[in-house]
């Protein structure tokens, strides 16, 4: 006996979805880590842009610091010969003063010795005037030259803090930028490898998820094949079976034909068991209704309604413990709710045969059989193929 049984791919499955969500979050993250990246990138461009810009500043003030460092170089220069000429101002000066210490009258003497007339005696008092003039430019030669060095020592103080104090701003914004340059280096390289790291974990879901699918899709190719075979055999035992039935002889003679255990169609079907209807087939009150339920008492037996092969026989959702049995020709019943299941997938059976027992299993209101006939796969009314009433 040929039993389908289908692909355990439930957990198969389960995992390819598991394996597809997968995918789908890492590429969302990794265009978030993209786009991240591009921005830092950006940004770590904008700041070379400006470390650039301010090595540049930092050149200009290095230049400048340098034309200080030389305006401050001639300005000791500068003090160094007012220094020099300041000391010799002085020691003439302190020369000068000690000369009229140590010969208070050395002027008046020079000028009135040796004078012979009032002429002389006016050249020497010009020559006098001209030595207090003299005295007195020393005097202010050294007061001037005092002056500019403390001015020049201004300056000099002025120049050398400015350059000292340009080149530590333009060095602190200098380092400053580096340093957030430097940060966004180190983000951009972490995203770098988080990127790779994501492009490391989409390859591999990749291969899984075609290794899952190549195992589905072969389990799907083993579970038609097993379909087809069971399909194949139910064809050619439903033809045995009929060939069987038809070489039957009757008593009395006649045509060969399947035992008559109630009004039959034109297809050969009969109700599966006797009973009140509780419920038609169609649109009722609360939804459509695709068979016919008969409830004569729970635990009665069920006919099959017709010759054919059991092709289901197991528990289906809402229908409780279900069985089918294809009749050929694209005709089918099938009958829910039974309390015990009496026959088995492949198996060949006869208008007539007990195949299970009424009962109120999965989607039931009470003990009774629901009865199907199908075309095809889609349900009819089973009163369009079998005469009277259950």
């Amino acid at each position: 006996m040929l039993v389908a049984v289908r692909p355990a791919a439930g957990d198969d499955r389960s995992r390819l979805t598991d394996v597809r969500a997968r995918e789908q979050a890492v590429k969302v993250q990794f265009d978030l880590a993209v786009a991240k990246d591009s921005a830092v990138e950006a940004e770590a461009a904008r700041l070379g842009r400006q470390v650039a810009a301010e090595e540049a500043l930092v050149a200009s003030e290095q230049s400048a610091a340098q034309s200080a460092d030389e305006q401050v170089a001639t300005s000791t220069r500068r003090i160094d010969d007012l220094t020099a000429q300041g000391a010799a101002a002085r020691k003439a000066l302190v020369g000068r003063a000690i000369d009229l210490y140590e010969h208070p009258y050395r002027t008046e003497q020079l000028m009135f010795a040796g004078v012979q007339s009032l002429d002389e005696l006016t050249t020497r008092q010009v020559l006098a005037d001209a030595v207090q003039a003299r005295t007195t430019d020393l005097l202010d030669a050294v007061r001037q030259q005092r002056l500019l060095e403390e001015a020049a020592r201004r300056n000099l103080a002025s120049a050398q803090g400015h350059a000292h104090q340009r080149r530590q701003a333009a060095a602190d914004e200098r380092r400053r930028l580096q340093a957030a340059q430097a940060s966004e280096q180190r983000a951009h390289t972490e995203l770098q490898q988080r990127i790779q790291g994501l492009r490391v974990e989409t390859a591999g879901l990749a291969e899984q998820e075609a290794s899952l699918q190549a195992t589905l899709d072969a389990a799907a190719r083993r579970y038609a094949a097993e379909i087809a075979a069971i399909e194949a055999a139910t064809a050619a035992r439903v033809a045995a079976a009929r060939t069987v039935a038809a070489a039957v002889p009757v008593a009395g003679g006649g045509a060969a034909v399947p035992p008559q255990l109630g009004p039959a169609g034109s297809f050969g079907l009969e109700w599966p068991l006797n009973g009140p209807v509780t419920r038609e087939f169609g649109t009722q009150p609360g939804g459509f209704h695709p068979g016919i339920d008969i409830a004569p008492g729970y635990g009665t037996p069920i006919a099959a309604a017709g010759d054919g092969v059991v092709i289901y026989a197991s528990w289906e959702s809402g229908y409780g413990n279900y069985t089918c049995i294809d009749h050929g020709r694209g005709i089918s019943t099938c009958y829910a709710h039974q309390s015990v299941i009496g026959v088995a997938v492949g198996q060949v059976v006869h208008r007539g045969d007990i195949i299970g027992r009424e009962g109120s299993t999965g989607n039931s209101t009470g003990p009774h059989v629901h009865f199907e006939v199908r075309l095809n796969g889609v349900v009819t009314n089973p009163r369009s193929y079998i005469p009277g009433d259950p």
